[in-house]
């Protein structure tokens, strides 16, 4: 038996919400490139997927105050 056999069979005897444990598992593994449906990479990007409209408004409402500025530095004269 080969290993992919074993793996098959040990699979087959688990509950619905092990096999889901699984598959996320292993989607974090092989990465988003290998899941979009056609075999093409998507393309890369800069910024994560839907990065702006999870993060816009993050702050909204929130006080926003500067600290105050720290003195300058001494330098020795030169």
């Amino acid at each position: 038996m080969s290993t992919r056999d074993a793996l098959i069979q040990e699979l087959m005897k688990q509950p619905e919400p092990v096999l889901q444990e699984v598959r996320h598992y292993l989607d974090s593994l092989v990465g988003p490139e290998f899941h979009n449906g056609n075999g093409a990479k998507p393309q890369a990007s800069a910024w994560p997927e839907k990065y702006f409209e999870r993060t816009a408004g993050a702050f909204a409402g929130e006080p926003f105050e500067r600290p105050p500025q720290l003195p300058f530095e001494k330098r020795e004269e030169w």
